[in-house]
């Protein structure tokens, strides 16, 4: 019978802590009403077309705990090495993105997003030997819609680095090419309040 009391006495306190909440330091940063503010830098490939590199700023709200949105700006650059010939394409617009954190611990989650941009894309088709190609490159305006999912690591307080993989859409017309890639990313963020 004592062994049985020394037993409970030893293992109470370690079934007490197994039961308890863990310490939600996440909240912190993906918790409802924060902002926070954050770059991330990337590249894309997409099939036979060059790789493409981004650069993205983006400012999140936190409408819910784990859910935000965010008004982000992307900047995307190509460019060709194939002399004599050179299709530079380059890609910057403004828009909204939403993302919504799972399976959420204390340092790590894993997060959804979608986003739609709109902006201005330039492609710059060079070519010495064909006649048609334009010196000042064809600009349109489109729109550039991304869908990935994310990992999320806290560092502190209020720092916190991600890792993303999207598939990136930009719409094309007849005289430029598709950009549309598979694109990884990887960023950091801070909480402002």
């Amino acid at each position: 019978m004592r062994w049985h009391l020394v037993l409970l006495y030893v293992a109470l306190p370690l079934v007490g802590t197994t039961q308890s909440l863990p310490n939600d330091k996440q909240n912190d940063l993906l918790g409802k009403g924060h902002w926070n503010v954050g770059f991330s830098a990337g590249q894309g490939y997409s099939g036979s077309r060059q790789t493409t590199t981004s650069f993205s700023p983006r400012l999140h709200y936190f409408l819910a705990d784990g859910w935000s949105v965010a008004l982000e700006g992307r900047y995307v650059k190509a460019t060709s090495s194939d002399f004599p010939r050179s299709y530079p394409f380059r890609y910057a617009g403004a828009g909204l993105s939403t993302r919504y954190y799972f399976l959420r611990g204390n340092r790590f989650a894993l997060f959804a997003q979608l986003g739609a941009l709109y902006g201005q894309s330039k492609y710059d088709r060079y070519d010495p030997i064909d006649p048609y190609a334009t010196m000042n490159g064809v600009r349109n305006s489109n729109w550039q819609t991304n869908a990935g999912l994310g990992a999320h690591y806290r560092l502190g307080k209020r720092w916190s680095l991600e890792a993303t993989a999207e598939r990136s859409w930009i719409t094309s017309s007849y005289l430029t090419p598709d950009f549309s890639r598979w694109q990884a990313s990887v960023g950091i963020n801070y909480r402002l309040r």
